[in-house]
């Protein structure tokens, strides 16, 4: 998969709970993980989420 570098701003809650994630990998996992990496795996897994179809389903109708 091709990577792309996008910037964009995140609400301090969003951050937190992200970097939450990140450290709560590295702790399970013994493994280095970027902020970035972690983010792509939330958006991918919330894009593929019932509740994320719900939802463009609502928008569309």
């Amino acid at each position: 998969m091709t990577k792309k570098r996008i910037t964009f701003t995140i609400d301090e809650e969003l951050h937190r709970k992200v970097r939450n994630m990140q450290v709560r990998l590295i702790s399970s996992t013994q493994k280095g993980w970027s902020y970035s990496s972690v983010l792509s795996i939330l958006i991918k897994e919330g894009l593929e989420s019932n509740a994320a179809q719900k939802l463009v389903s609502k928008k569309s109708n």
